[in-house]
Formats: structure tokens, sequence, C-alpha cells
């Protein structure tokens, strides 16, 4: 997956769970390779039948980061910020139809 924060960088994401129509979890580490021992974060869609749809709820899990502390502090409103256009990207994929 290609990235640009500042500059731009490659990311490989490995499927961690999966329940159809459920759940789906990834983490992401460089695609380099460098530093992967340091990544332990994990991304998740959760999918919750509604009615008139599918309520979509992201997490950020970093309980297994190395940088926990410091992401924790520096990043959380940029992360925020990050979900909610996706979220809202999401959105628009799924429901603009062909």
């Amino acid at each position: 997956m290609d990235m640009k924060r500042v500059l731009p960088y490659g990311m490989t994401n490995t499927v961690t769970e999966f329940d159809e129509g459920k759940r789906i979890a990834w983490a992401p580490k460089p695609a380099n390779g460098r530093g992967a021992r340091f990544f332990g974060r994990i991304w998740r869609y959760e999918l919750e039948p509604i009615e008139g749809g599918t309520r979509v709820r992201e997490t950020w899990d970093i309980s297994k980061e190395a940088f926990r502390l410091l992401l924790r502090h520096l990043s959380t409103s940029r992360f925020q910020r990050d979900m909610t256009k996706s979220l809202e990207r999401l959105e628009r994929l799924v429901t603009s139809g062909p």
C-alpha cells in the first residue's frame, strides 16, 4: 500500500482477523521491512447490522505497539481525524452504486 505523510512510503498489511460480515482487522508493517519489530498496531473495521444499513466502527489497537505511549500523546487527534475521513470514504464507496 502506497502512503504519504510528508514523504511517500510503503506499507504491507496482513489480515489478522476475519469474520465475514462482522469484522476485518489488519496489521501494517513497513514494506521495506525496516523497523517492523516496533510495529504492533492493529486496525479494525467492525460491522453491525442496523435498521437501513450497517454501522461500521473503525478501531486502532496499539496495545502491542512499541511506541504506544508516544503515539497516544502525539498522534491521537490526527488519527481520529484520519479515521473519520476513512469512514467517510468507505461510506461513499458503498453508497455511490455502480
